[in-house]
């Protein structure tokens, strides 16, 4: 009986949801924040670790291009705790400089990604969250769950599954304000495959001058 009533819930918020209207608040809403946030300067921390041992860090200077993609300038880069880095912690640098370009394809999706997220994919509501979910999205295989807060459609969090050559990658992003601005705060990945966790954060927000 618990379960007929849980279905009927879910069946009823489903019927809620506009999904053609969403799609373009939401795109509406993010297309906003970009431009919010091209106003702005940051630093983002990328530490990447395999087996335990750190073989890269970089510290980079960021800003959003017109298209709403991240814009980095390494400004610091080092192998690991080495100055000069071993091959096996290039190969790992590499690697990881590759899952964090696939994965920023999913993070800044494009207008009409997110359109398609919404009007293809499954939402559903939970106390103050909007959930969107989809499966072989922009790459066979991939699995998406983006949250966002169903009043403000606001990004809170993205847990992203795909593919990279065959190796899975795995993504947990958390979003924060910075001023009135929405911006991704950490992003942590997780490459099983070759042994690797990566630690990206973004802090030091400032205005262009």
């Amino acid at each position: 009986m618990l379960i007929s009533i849980a279905v009927f819930i879910g069946l009823s918020l489903s019927a809620q949801i506009d999904k053609t209207k969403l799609s373009l608040e939401v795109s509406k809403t993010n297309d906003h924040n970009i431009k919010l946030l091209s106003a702005y300067t940051w630093k983002r921390t990328l530490e990447g670790f395999q087996e335990g041992n750190q073989v890269v860090s970089i510290l980079s200077s960021v800003t959003m291009s017109p298209d709403g993609k991240p814009v980095n300038q390494v400004i610091e880069k080092t192998g690991g705790n080495q100055k000069k880095p071993s091959k096996k912690q290039a190969e790992a640098a590499e690697y990881i400089k590759n899952a964090v370009e696939l994965v920023s394809k999913y993070i800044f999706m494009s207008t009409g990604q997110m359109v398609d997220l919404f009007n293809k994919g499954t939402l559903s509501l939970l106390n103050d969250n909007l959930n969107a979910e989809a499966f072989n999205f922009i790459t066979k295989g991939d699995h998406l769950k983006y949250t966002y807060d169903k009043t403000s459609l606001q990004y809170k969090a993205q847990d992203i599954s795909t593919l990279m050559n065959g190796d899975p990658v795995k993504a947990t992003v958390t979003f924060k304000f910075v001023d009135d601005v929405n911006t991704v705060d950490k992003v942590v990945l997780d490459l099983p495959a070759k042994k690797i966790k990566v630690n990206l954060s973004n802090t030091d927000f400032a205005k262009k001058l």
